[in-house]
C-alpha cells in the first residue's frame, strides 16, 4: 500500500508511521512445565488471531496461486472474505475510535468542542499493517463529509470490509462498446455506474475485481474505517499506476442511458491521506 499512498499524494503532504516488528521469543517446549502451557496458549493465540488469518487467507489468494489477478473470480475469494468476516474493529485497535464516531453520529457529543470545530477538514488517515509483493492490508478512516476521489485498480483485486460508519460506494465498468461513438471526447472513459449505493459494517465483505467495479469512489456518510486487501499492489513499472476521474456531463453525446464520461485529472489539492501507527493484533 506504500505505493497507493505515494501515487495518490504526489503533490501533497504524507505523513506516515509504520510501528517497529515486533518477534516473539522462543520458549521452553517442556511438556512439564506449566508455564509452557501458558506460554504455548499464547503463541496459538498470536499465531491463529483474526488478523493473521487475513493475512494467511490473502496468501492463498495472490501468493500461492498461479492465476493472474484478472482471472480471479468470486470463488477464489470466498475463504480470503470469510477471514474478513471475522475483523471488526476491537481486532484492528480502532474500538475507541468507533465507540467516539458512532456517538457523534447519534449527537450525543454535539456539545463538545471538539465537536463543533466543522471548520477544521480532517485528512483521511491510514493504518497500515501488511505489505508484501504480492499484496498489501490496511485500513482508510475517511471522516464525515470526506472522501476518496474515484480512482482506479487496474489488473488488481481489492477485497474489503467496512468495520464501522456510513460510506457511500460509486462503481464504474468501462464500456468499450460505446468507447467509439460518436460524442465520445478523445482521451476520456466512457463507462456504465454499476453500483451507488451505501455501505455499512452489516453489508459484509465486499470484492472489486479488476474488470467489474474497478472504478470507484468513497464518500463517507459517517466517520467510517475500510479494511482493504488489494492484490498485487500498485506498482508503476508492472503497468498498474493509479489514475483519478472526474465525471464530465455526458448528456446529450449520444452515448445512451447510463453512460458517463470520465476524465483523468490530478487528484485534489485538499486530498490528504497521513499515516497512523497500527495497534491492533500483529501478524504472526
Amino acid at each position: 500500500m506504500r505505493s497507493f499512498l505515494k501515487a495518490a499524494l504526489r503533490t501533497n503532504t504524507l505523513s506516515r508511521t509504520r510501528p517497529a516488528q515486533t518477534l516473539a521469543s522462543p520458549r521452553n517446549r517442556s511438556f512439564d512445565s506449566v508455564n509452557w502451557t501458558r506460554s504455548h496458549v499464547r503463541a496459538m493465540s498470536a499465531s491463529t488471531s483474526a488478523v493473521s488469518g487475513v493475512v494467511e487467507a490473502a496468501r492463498g489468494v495472490f501468493s500461492r496461486r498461479l492465476l493472474p489477478s484478472e482471472h480471479l473470480t468470486e470463488k477464489d475469494v470466498q475463504e480470503l472474505l470469510k477471514s474478513l468476516g471475522k475483523i471488526t474493529v476491537n481486532e484492528v485497535g480502532l474500538a475507541k475510535n468507533a465507540e467516539e464516531e458512532r456517538a457523534k453520529a447519534a449527537g450525543l457529543l454535539s456539545g463538545l468542542p471538539f465537536a463543533r470545530q466543522k471548520d477544521r477538514r480532517p485528512p483521511v488517515t491510514y493504518y497500515h499493517i501488511y505489505e508484501c509483493p504480492d499484496f498489501t492490508v490496511g485500513i482508510f478512516c475517511i471522516p464525515e463529509g470526506r472522501d476518496i476521489p474515484t480512482h482506479d485498480h487496474p489488473g488488481m483485486t481489492v477485497c474489503s470490509k467496512v468495520l464501522y460508519g456510513r460510506v457511500r460506494v460509486e462503481s464504474y465498468d468501462e464500456a468499450p462498446d460505446l468507447a467509439g461513438a460518436a460524442g465520445a471526447p478523445p482521451g476520456a472513459i466512457v463507462a456504465r455506474k454499476v453500483r451507488d449505493d451505501v455501505v455499512t459494517e452489516g453489508s459484509g465483505p465486499q470484492t472489486l475485481f479488476s474488470e467489474s467495479g474497478n472504478i470507484h469512489r468513497f464518500s463517507a456518510v459517517e466517520s467510517c474505517a475500510i479494511l482493504d486487501v488489494l492484490g498485487p499492489p500498485y506498482d508503476s513499472s508492472q503497468g498498474r499506476e493509479i489514475a483519478y476521474y472526474e465525471e464530465d456531463e455526458a448528456e446529450g453525446l449520444g452515448l445512451g442511458e447510463g453512460a458517463s464520461v470520465l476524465r483523468k485529472v490530478l487528484p485534489p489539492d485538499d486530498f490528504v491521506v497521513e499515516g497512523r501507527p497500527y495497534t491492533g493484533e500483529r501478524v504472526a
